[in-house]
Formats: structure tokens, C-alpha cells, sequence
């Protein structure tokens, strides 16, 4: 087997060579944590990334090749480096590698294009055995799919090193970025995922050592206590002192899609960075991964997380191997008597229907070969797949099977199963139903989170009281949002409420607070808006390399009457992604305000150009359309927009309204119908049948 891994002691030298920034080295932690360090050195996080020698390099770069229909990639040596030849669009170019990126199943290497930016180059090597398919170059994305200029281009703004990848493959990192000459000076205290990595204060801690002091190494992040194995219908059952609540949201920084709100080389989840929500096109409306979203939105729906399991109950954090091997991982805490059984999975004992990780943990596979397991641990519900269109757990391995063959299975094993509520259909609740989900303590949090945010404009409209009140939840995720939807309600009531987000511990609240006051034009007169107003600035500067940065820095301008400046900075967003709809909507939002809708459209269309099938922006463009009095055009897209996203109510709403202000009665009739099929308590849509 290819040895993938570096020894502690080469792993040291490779870091002493690659930083400018003092640190806890690996040889300072291993005089008093040799196993632990011994540990580190044969993980995947010691090789994160490396600079490009013969020790790390896997790829075959002895006149290596790849081809297809849009590229021709050659790799080879040259003296002590290591240089990819690239022939595209009918213009060739070398390129040197400075970095490894990655290790297994295959590994990436970053090519420096100036200004201080690493990109991620598009072919990669798999590493994995030959008999596996491995020992290859391929290619990531698609022949003929990104050309160069394109943003999702391994040269464009989405396949940057520094904003996409960086912090979470190096330690301690700093991207300094600068938007005056949309530059990097990037910077980090260790280049790959070292000790200081978790434990943040590593270095005062070993200097404290050496001075005969005890200085703890940062939070802590110990497992604690024991948990003992379920018996018969008693669940797991923790014993002893908690493990720390510090240990989920540290791993979770890096194993998780989210934004980063400030440029300081740490932190946690639900402070220092904001988790996406379990929102479409990122999680199926079940809650099952769609995108790469990695591990931790997953895990915090689970049962696992909210009884207080923690990452090192299942994993070694040094090692980053499981535990154990097999079913063994499971009945650490879950009985085998009564869930390692084929009356429990209905599977031939050693089958690979008896793994519980293949119908509770089911893979997803992103960068075409890297298979990665869900952890939100759900039990297989064939009926809510098919309603949801996620994929069915059965028929990954029953492929010769059928949605309706699965449902029918497992309704004949389990009848009862499918009487219970999911989180699918908690969001097709009705509004009292939701709010009562919203309020119930005992549901994840992350999941209400989702729920306030996709309900933030009723609530924050109809329910402020009950906003107010999830606004001082003891769960941070939950704060976050509450803040966040109390844009969508009055200014008085955001005031009244918001001045306690200012001052929260958490700094994902206080700009979710800041923000939400800023875009209703309150602007506070104390040190709380001043400390914040200085955090969000910063954050909104670290962002702007991105489109999606640059968006919320041109609201900003816009709360603060900066229009030509708001205009100039969308302008960059779309720059960088000509496709990026939320630049584009918001562009027109200022050329609408102006009164230039011919403008406003041009923008619509060249984006459009990009992204055809984008509805919002077809949506928009019927709106647009139907104000400049041209009918057939205004109603072709709103229909188009409704068609492409059945989903968004309002669309169809807006269309059957258009459709009967024409004087299509019959039709606006027919489109209102289909809608109430699929939302029979939306009040809007209700009201407008009665009109027809």
C-alpha cells in the first residue's frame, strides 16, 4: 500500500520551512504528548497541505498526461520542482506547483496566478490503488463546462485557495486580504492542520511548560464521562460529568459549510462562524445532504448531538480513524442484542445490509471519487424520499428496485414508522403548527433555526413577541436567526429588540443583530454600535473578495444613502460571477428605484446568459415587463418562473394575479387551483380564489 502519510519529524521540517509567524512546533508538544503527536503524524490532517517534494508529491509528474475534448494537461519535473503544462481555449501556459492540497482519495495541487492567490488546479490525482481505480489523473468538473473567465473556472473567484479552502487546511491562518487591490498577503502559523489547529493556545501552553507553569492549551475539548449501552427500549445513557460543549463547534469550523466572519486564524461555529442553514439547494427539504455541506448541519439534527455525543466518542482526534471497525463503532452505546440483528435490519448477518452505517449514514460522493457518510444518523424513510426526491437509502443497494418497491418493504417490516413526524413534514405544517415546533426546546435547534428563517417574514410581521422571545434562546443558533429575520418586521420593534444582540457573546449574533438594525435604517447611538458596527465592517472587507461579500457590502452602502458607491460595488460582484443572481436582483433594485426598468433588464439578461434557468431573475423580469405595459412578455416569464420553481408560492401567486388583472380569469382560476393543491392553508392564495 502507498504510504500517504509523513513522519512527525518530516511533517516538522515542512513547516519550519513554510512560515514566517511563531508557533507551538510539533517537537515542543511532542516532549510531553509523544503518542498523541506520534498519532497526529499518520492522519490526513498532518498532510492537509504541503509544500511540493518528492515526500509529498503522489501524483505522477513523470511525464504524466491528461486529455479530453477541451484540455491537455501535461505533468512534469524539473530540477527539485514540479510544473504542469496546460493547453486550453487554443493558448498554453506553464505553471509551477508550490503546494500539495490533500492527500486521499486524491490529491490537488495549488498553482500560484498572482496577487497573492492559490488556485486549486482541475486535475487532480487519485491516489486510492490502481485495483480501485486509482493511480490516474482526472478531471474535477466537466469537459466543456468551465472555460477560462467563467467563475467556477479552476482560475475563477470559486476556485480560490485562499477564500474557498485555506483556514481549514492550515493552521492559524490569516488571508489578509485587500479590497483596494483585491489582493492577498495571505499568512498562516502552521501550514497544515497542526496542534494549534484545536488547540488554539499551544504555544503559551508549551512555553508555560517549559517555565514549570500550567497554562491550559486553549477551551476545552474533552469527552467526558462514560456512556453506557441502551437496554431493551432505555436509550443510550450518559454517566458522569459532561463532555465539553467546546469539542462539536471546534471540529465543526472546518467540517462544515459556513461563513467566516472575521480574519483571526480560529474559533467556533455559532460564534466566530456562521453555519448554513438546512435549506434547498444545499440539504434535500428531508434534511438529507445534497451539496457538500460536509459533516456538521448533518449532525446537529440528530439525536446523537442532542443527547450529547461528541466527535471523539466515535473518532480518535488524533488519528481521525473511527474507534472501531464495523457495527463495533455503533454498540459502544447501542445494544447488539437488540440492533446488530436481521430482526432490527432485515439483513443476512456480515451482509452489507446488516453495516448500520449503510442504511442510517448513507454516502454521498463529491469531487467524482470521495464517498463521505451523512451523520444526521435518520432512519431510512423510503416515502419521505420519494416525496422529497433525496435519494433512497434502500435503492443505493437495491438497484434493481423501485421507490414504490422500498416504500412498500419497509412500510410491510415497520408499519408504524410511517405514522411518524419528519422534519419534511414539519415544514408543511400549518403556521400554528410551526410555531409550536419553534417553541418546543426538545427539537434541534438548527433545524428551528431553518424553520424561523424560512418563515422570518410572517413571523417577524405576525409574531414579533414570539421573535422577541427565541431572540434570548439559550441555544446561539437560535439567537442568530431571530436576529436576523427582525429586518422583515418594523424598525421600532427591531430596535426595541435588537439592542440586546449588540452585546451578545457571540459574534454571529451581534452582526446578525447589526445587520438586521442597519438594512431598516436604525442606527444606534452607544458603544455596543460602535464595537459592532467596527466588527461587521471588518467582516464585510474580509468578504469582499467574493460576490456574495460584495452584495452585503453594497446593502450596507444602501442603508447608509450610498448609492453610486452601492451601484459601482455590485458592479464588481458581477465581475467576478456574471451569473450571480442575488447581484443581479439587488442591481436592479437601484436601477428600478431610478426608474431606468431598460437597464434593469439588460442586467437581468446578460446574467441570465450565465445561469438561463435562474427563476428568480425571470420572476423579475415579467415584473419589470408588466410595469412597462409589455403583457405578452410579463406573463411568458411569470409562467416560465412559476414552472421552474413549483416551490416558491409566490411566483405562481403573482402570476395568476397578472392573469386575472388581464382579464384571463379562466386561467388565473386554473393556476390558483394547482397552487392551493400544493399549499392548501396559504391565506394569500385563499383570499385570491375567493376573488376569481
Amino acid at each position: 500500500m502507498v504510504n500517504y502519510f509523513l513522519s512527525a519529524v518530516a511533517s516538522l521540517a515542512l513547516f519550519l520551512a513554510s512560515t514566517e509567524v511563531a508557533f507551538a512546533d510539533v517537537s515542543e508538544c511532542a516532549g510531553c504528548h509523544a503518542s498523541e503527536v506520534r498519532e497526529w503524524s499518520g492522519s490526513q490532517h498532518a498532510v492537509a497541505m504541503a509544500p511540493a517534494t518528492p515526500d509529498t508529491v503522489e501524483g505522477n509528474f513523470s511525464n504524466g498526461r491528461f486529455a479530453d475534448s477541451d484540455i491537455q494537461a501535461n505533468f512534469r519535473r524539473e530540477g527539485e520542482g514540479y510544473v504542469i503544462r496546460l493547453s486550453e481555449g487554443g493558448n498554453s501556459r506553464e505553471w509551477p506547483v508550490r503546494y500539495t492540497f490533500g492527500v486521499y482519495p486524491l490529491q490537488q495541487y495549488l498553482v500560484d496566478v498572482g496577487h497573492g492567490r492559490l488556485q486549486a488546479f482541475n486535475i487532480a490525482w487519485d491516489t486510492r490503488a490502481e485495483s480501485e481505480g486509482g493511480q490516474r489523473w482526472f478531471r474535477l468538473d466537466e469537459s466543456d463546462q468551465n472555460h477560462p473567465g467563467d467563475a467556477m473556472h479552476w482560475t475563477g473567484v470559486y476556485q480560490n485557495w485562499n477564500n474557498q479552502c485555506a483556514d481549514c487546511h492550515s493552521t492559524g491562518l490569516k488571508r489578509n486580504y485587500d479590497a483596494e487591490s483585491d489582493s492577498y498577503d495571505t499568512h498562516w502559523q502552521q501550514i497544515s492542520v497542526g496542534c494549534a489547529a484545536c488547540h488554539e493556545n499551544a504555544e503559551e501552553h508549551a512555553h508555560a511548560a517549559l517555565d514549570g507553569k500550567s497554562l491550559a492549551p486553549g477551551v476545552e475539548l474533552a469527552a467526558m464521562g462514560a456512556w453506557l449501552v441502551s437496554q431493551g427500549a432505555r436509550p443510550p445513557m450518559h454517566e458522569g460529568p459532561d463532555s465539553s460543549p467546546n469539542q462539536v463547534p471546534s471540529c465543526g469550523r472546518c467540517h462544515s459549510l459556513r461563513t467566516s466572519l472575521t480574519d483571526q486564524g480560529g474559533g467556533q461555529v455559532h460564534d466566530q462562524f456562521s453555519l448554513t442553514r438546512l435549506d434547498e439547494p444545499f440539504y434535500y427539504s428531508d434534511g438529507r445532504i445534497r451539496e457538500e455541506v460536509f459533516v456538521l448541519g448533518s449532525f446537529e439534527q440528530s439525536k446523537m448531538f442532542e443527547a450529547g455525543v461528541v466527535c471523539s466518542d466515535c473518532h480518535n482526534p488524533h488519528t481521525g480513524n473511527l474507534k472501531a471497525q464495523g457495527n463495533a463503532v455503533c454498540t459502544q452505546c447501542h445494544s447488539a442484542a437488540d440492533f446488530d440483528t436481521p430482526e432490527h435490519h432485515r439483513h443476512g448477518r456480515g451482509s452489507e445490509g446488516a453495516q448500520c452505517v449503510n442504511c442510517h449514514m448513507p454516502e454521498s460522493t463529491f469531487m467524482k471519487i470521495d464517498a463521505r457518510r451523512e451523520h444526521s444518523f435518520m432512519v431510512p424513510r423510503p416515502d419521505i424520499s420519494n416525496a422529497s426526491s433525496s435519494p433512497d437509502v434502500c435503492l443505493g443497494c437495491h438497484t434493481d428496485k423501485n421507490r414504490d418497491w422500498s416504500i412498500t418493504e419497509v412500510d410491510g417490516w415497520f408499519p408504524e414508522l410511517y405514522e411518524q413526524e419528519t422534519w419534511y413534514h414539519v415544514q408543511q405544517r400549518p403556521s400554528s403548527g410551526m410555531v409550536e415546533y419553534l417553541q418546543n426546546p426538545d427539537e434541534p435547534a438548527l433545524r428551528r433555526a431553518t424553520l424561523l428563517e424560512q418563515q422570518g417574514q410572517w413571523l417577524a410581521q405576525e409574531q414579533p413577541s414570539l421573535v422577541a422571545n427565541l431572540s434570548a434562546s439559550d441555544q446561539v443558533v437560535m439567537r442568530e436567526s431571530a436576529f436576523r429575520i427582525l429586518r422583515h418586521g418594523s424598525a421600532e420593534h427591531a430596535r426595541r429588540v435588537g439592542e440586546a444582540g449588540l452585546i451578545d457573546s457571540s459574534l454571529a449574533v451581534r452582526i446578525a443583530a447589526f445587520e438586521s438594525l442597519t438594512w431598516l435604517g436604525v442606527e444606534l447611538d452607544s458603544a455596543p454600535w460602535e464595537k459592532v458596527r467596527g466588527e461587521y465592517e471588518h467582516f464585510l472587507e474580509m468578504q469582499s473578495d467574493l460576490p456574495s461579500g460584495l452584495v452585503l457590502k453594497a446593502r450596507y452602502l444602501l442603508a447608509r444613502d450610498f448609492v453610486y458607491k452601492a451601484e459601482r460595488t455590485l458592479e464588481k460582484a458581477l465581475n467576478k460571477d456574471p451569473g450571480y443572481a442575488p447581484g443581479t436582483i439587488l442591481l436592479t433594485d437601484i436601477l428600478r428605484s431610478g426608474g431606468r426598468n431598460l437597464e434593469a433588464i439588460d442586467a437581468i439578461n446578460r446574467t441570465l446568459e450565465q445561469t438561463p434557468d435562474e427563476a428568480s431573475l425571470i420572476h423579475l423580469r415579467g415584473l419589470i415587463n408588466l410595469k412597462l405595459k409589455d403583457y405578452s412578455k410579463a406573463l411568458e416569464d411569470l409562467e416560465r418562473a412559476t414552472a421552474l420553481a413549483p416551490d416558491q408560492w409566490l411566483f405562481g401567486y403573482r402570476y395568476a394575479v397578472a392573469l386575472f388583472q388581464l382579464q384571463q380569469q379562466d386561467e388565473a382560476r386554473k393556476v390558483t387551483g394547482a397552487l392551493l393543491e400544493r399549499f392548501p392553508e396559504n391565506p394569500q392564495l385563499q383570499a385570491l380564489m375567493k376573488h376569481l
